[in-house]
């Protein structure tokens, strides 16, 4: 008899680490072998339960996948990805594998941040105006006709990692400049594959320009299915001032939506905001703000949200969003939790301030804080710290989850917890 498994694609060691004890036997990973070659805390799992092959080559991946399935006795049950760079290995796979996952059609337009946005204009939905720059004078020229602060980031990418927020004419000179020389540098082409490719061929039409929506910010969960929208969670944001610009410092679950966001028109918005894009059913993450009353959205992908929220979901309402994706990936589906079973907690980043080689991290003293509910760190002694523009991910050492006093002091409350965390570093 076969085993059946769900295939993770391209996911990172501490979520590995975190869905083999969770569900044991649920998953086969399909990782990058880079990934598990970088110093970490985590034991790998059984060489059954994953399969290392270098991921940014689509069809050796196919072909080491289908020797390790002969070789182990699997089927594959279903595939999922909790990764912004996966998402289009993942929707190559399961066209060649015959497995429900969104388009790669879709999964282009929804990573396309440029191109989401023509889309969403087109069909009347709010988002920021939007342009493509082939240079400084070009971001120049859209900062002044603007009139306002702007955003230059690729075209592709992760969360804050080089985005840049520009309010002058120097600023787009160098934030262009800045994308310019790292993006062609950078070592992740697996996120930025096209547009450093274009980069080698002399086309610097790879970055958008956008303007700056101010306001209070959120990430939400939903599931998109036949019936329409179903909302997972609301997390409002609470950015982190002293790291680089679009950084989120905490996240407050549950977020309470402003009074005049109506939840019902919110649904219909976010049901046709992915379905222009070309998905239909899928797990999606739409990050957004709340400016004048309109909920104005800045991207959208098809996956659950990351970092710490897995886990503030779960101690917030007991919902495991890592084994409902790998239910739905087997085309199974149940209901998300109730909003009245939500219980508010804050997800709090812990971030390095510094660059250096980490010596040691002291947690006693934000342990034994009483707000404080669990604790996680992803990285230990012997790790490096790079800090952007070089490197946006190896500042963070984990997470913390607590119970906030007061939401109207919920950046205080952070503030004085993580002064509670020592971080022994030793310059390079």
């Amino acid at each position: 008899m076969l085993d059946e498994r769900v295939l993770v694609v391209g996911t990172t060691t501490d979520y590995i680490d975190l869905i083999g004890r969770r569900f044991p036997g649920r998953a086969l990973f399909l990782t990058a072998a880079e990934e598990r070659a970088r110093p970490s805390h985590y034991h790998p799992p059984d060489k059954a339960t994953e399969v290392l092959c270098d991921l940014s080559r689509p069809d050796r991946t196919v072909n080491t996948l289908n020797d390790h399935l002969k070789r182990c006795r699997i089927k594959l049950s279903g595939i999922t990805c909790f990764d912004c760079e996966s998402l289009n290995l993942a929707a190559y796979l399961a066209q060649v594998f015959s497995l429900s996952f969104s388009s790669p059609e879709a999964v282009k337009a929804s990573r396309n941040k440029y191109f989401s946005k023509c889309l969403w204009k087109k069909a009347a939905l709010p988002c920021p105006e939007a342009d493509l720059v082939r240079s400084p004078s070009d971001a120049i020229r859209f900062i002044r006709a603007l009139g306002r602060p702007v955003v230059l980031k690729p075209l592709a990418g992760s969360g804050s990692e080089l985005v840049f927020l520009c309010r002058d004419d120097e600023d787009c000179r160098h934030a262009f400049h800045t994308l310019l020389s790292k993006l062609g540098t950078s070592p992740n082409r697996r996120m930025y594959g096209d547009q450093i490719q274009r980069l080698e061929r002399g086309d610097h039409r790879a970055f958008v320009i956008e303007e700056m929506v101010e306001g209070e910010e959120y990430s939400c969960d939903f599931v998109l299915n036949e019936r329409g929208v179903d909302i997972i969670r609301i997390a409002k944001k609470i950015p982190a001032r002293n790291q680089t610009f679009g950084t989120v410092m905490a996240y407050i679950l549950p977020g309470e939506l402003p009074p005049d966001i109506d939840l019902t028109d919110f649904r219909t918005q976010a049901r046709e905001a992915a379905r222009v894009l070309g998905l239909h059913r899928a797990i999606c993450m739409l990050d957004f703000v709340v400016m004048g009353g309109v909920a104005r959205m800045i991207e959208m992908t098809p996956r659950p949200g990351g970092d710490c929220l897995p886990l503030l979901e779960r101690l917030s309402s007991g919902f495991d969003i890592l084994g409902y994706a790998l239910d739905f990936a087997e085309g199974k589906e149940a209901e998300p939790p109730a909003s009245g079973s939500w219980r508010r907690l804050v997800g709090l980043h812990l971030l390095a301030t510094e660059p250096g080689i980490v010596r040691g991290i002291d947690l006693q003293n934000l342990r034994s804080d009483p707000r404080v509910v669990e604790c996680h760190l992803t990285s230990g002694p012997g790790h490096r710290v790079i800090m952007p523009p070089e490197d946006y991910d190896s500042r963070r050492l984990g997470y913390a989850i607590f119970k906030l006093s007061t939401a109207e002091k919920a950046e205080e409350e952070c503030l004085d917890l993580l002064n509670k965390v020592t971080v022994e570093m030793e310059t390079v």
